[in-house]
């Protein structure tokens, strides 16, 4: 079989610019068509440079999710009154935490832009507090954070309080101790060695959230410094680099 007198696609994208079997060259080739296989040669390029480039970048940095635990919590008030569901259920609270954030990273610094923490309990969300006092701060490499005494306390209306949820909130306070989650909700940027990588995550994306699925035992005092009947909890999984 005479070979082919075509130049394949593979050749185009590769820049293999030697003469084809059966007298076919590129010097042969129209101009068009040696305009068309440098720009696809180059393309090729760059798309594969730049890909080697990430990966490397990526394993030399390596990146790994910040750990966000709640060391202590004390939980002195916790009770409601009112089963209209038509007025909701007013929660009467006092939640006092102690959470630290540790930066496990080595070449990867976190600037924390602002963060707030709120709570929930039946995914009815109740109390918020926002760390305009201690954020914004930087991270550094191998660093632990520390966010003593957070308090949150008030009364909260939790609209839509049901019969299922007044019955769980019985039986926990028979048991003396709460299901509550924790929200941490926050704003990053990602430091790689000296650089910011502000394209990772802009102003104008959405607030990062990360949930504490915590056990409180109701207390008599507000002290988030003594042992206690808490055990510490570490948070959820955090998407900053995933």
């Amino acid at each position: 079989m005479a070979p082919s007198n075509t130049i394949s696609m593979a050749q185009l994208c590769c820049c293999i610019f030697k003469p084809i079997p059966g007298g076919f060259s590129w010097r042969k080739l129209p101009g068009w068509l040696k305009w068309l296989a440098l720009c696809r040669c180059i393309i090729c390029h760059i798309i594969f440079w730049f890909g080697a480039f990430l990966l490397i970048f990526w394993l030399i940095f390596l990146p790994d999710e910040p750990r966000f635990t709640v060391t202590n919590a004390s939980l002195t008030q916790f009770n409601f009154n009112g089963s209209d569901n038509k007025r909701g259920t007013n929660l009467h609270y006092h939640l006092a935490l102690n959470i630290t954030i540790r930066n496990p990273n080595r070449r990867v610094g976190i600037d924390y832009r602002s963060m707030t923490v709120s709570a929930s309990y039946r995914k009815k969300k109740f109390g918020l507090v926002n760390l305009m006092d201690s954020v914004p701060f930087y991270q550094g490499h191998k660093n632990t954070t520390f966010l003593h005494h957070l308090v949150l306390q008030g009364q909260q209306q939790l609209v839509k309080f049901g019969k299922r949820d007044i019955s769980q909130f019985d039986k926990e306070t028979v048991a003396g101790v709460y299901s509550i989650t924790v929200q941490v909700t926050f704003r990053v940027k990602i430091r790689y060695g000296k650089f910011k990588a502000n394209f990772l995550k802009p102003e104008t994306y959405d607030d990062q959230q990360i949930n504490c699925e915590l056990k409180l035992p109701l207390s008599i005092t507000n002290e988030t410094s003594g042992g206690g009947y808490f055990k510490a909890t570490k948070c959820g999984d955090v998407g900053i680099f995933s």
